[in-house]
């Protein structure tokens, strides 16, 4: 196993970082001040304070869960696991699409029911299980809590949030897992990226150096890690109903056309398919 140091030690480095203290933590959360210097001091947070400190906090309560190293209550986790291939599909046709449409996208994300939950009778391999370090904490929140689970679909996600700067082999995201591939700059802005965690917090929290690592905001990458989000809660099935009807919305490409004015999406019949760039 890692030295992976625990969760008190992981919130003082986020709350240095961000040049606040326990005690403006305690006020915002709503956790009594001795509560949290106890967990700061080593005692293993609750449930519900890692409920209260998500939204203090400005993190995804089941990504909080992870950090601090205990199992994302049934209730957190995906409504289906394994929706991986689909999801890197609608992520890489609606980042062609233009805003009106990919609002549109949003949106219906947002109007689907809310299905009971389904447990697949063979649970998805779990790839991402590793040493317990860093490297396990950013791809279970990469695979599980955003329901990608393949590592294919994970290193295809990785890529395309980050414009080709991450392109990780399945392979590497498994070595990373498991503690063989230590996390660089690079890597870790990647991750940052696909997961909408800023790059300033996680580099706080698993103290990889960012100083010569280049970093910029890139509204549409934060876009996409807000849909990957918001996916986690619907059906496989339901995100092949979206990714069909965001295809749908591409159109044949002119012979003639250029990269300059128009997004590439997918060859197939002999023509490309994409959309305008507006």
């Amino acid at each position: 196993m890692a030295d992976r140091p625990d969760f008190g030690v992981l919130l003082t480095r986020l709350l240095d970082y961000r040049q606040t203290d326990i005690a403006w933590l305690a006020s915002v959360s709503g956790i009594p001040e001795s509560e949290l210097r106890s967990v700061s001091d080593g005692a293993p947070p609750s449930p519900s304070q890692l409920h209260d400190l998500a939204g203090a906090l400005g993190f995804h309560a089941a990504d909080l869960f992870v950090i601090a190293d205990l199992p994302v209550p049934e209730t957190l986790t995906p409504c289906e696991p394994a929706a991986g291939s689909t999801l890197s599909r609608l992520v890489r046709v609606t980042m062609a699409l233009p805003e009106d449409q990919r609002t549109y996208l949003h949106e219906t994300v947002e109007r689907l029911p809310q299905l009971p939950r389904v447990c697949p009778a063979d649970p998805p391999r779990t790839y991402y299980q590793g040493d317990g370090g860093f490297g396990e904490m950013l791809v279970t929140m990469l695979c599980i809590n955003r329901n990608l689970h393949s590592p294919v679909a994970a290193a295809k996600i990785l890529a395309l949030l980050t414009q080709g700067r991450v392109y990780l082999s399945p392979s590497t995201l498994h070595s990373i897992a498991a503690g063989r591939a230590p996390l660089n700059p690079i890597w870790l802005a990647g991750f940052a990226t696909t997961l909408g965690i800023p790059a300033g917090d996680l580099a706080a929290v698993t103290r990889v150096d960012l100083s010569e690592a280049v970093l910029s905001h890139d509204p549409l990458a934060a876009e996409m890690a807000t849909l990957l989000w918001g996916c986690r809660r619907l059906t496989a099935h339901q995100i092949e109903r979206v990714c069909t009807e965001a295809e749908a919305m591409l159109l044949a490409v002119p012979d003639n056309a250029s990269s300059d004015d128009w997004n590439f999406v997918h060859h197939q019949g002999g023509t490309w398919w994409g959309a305008p760039r507006r």
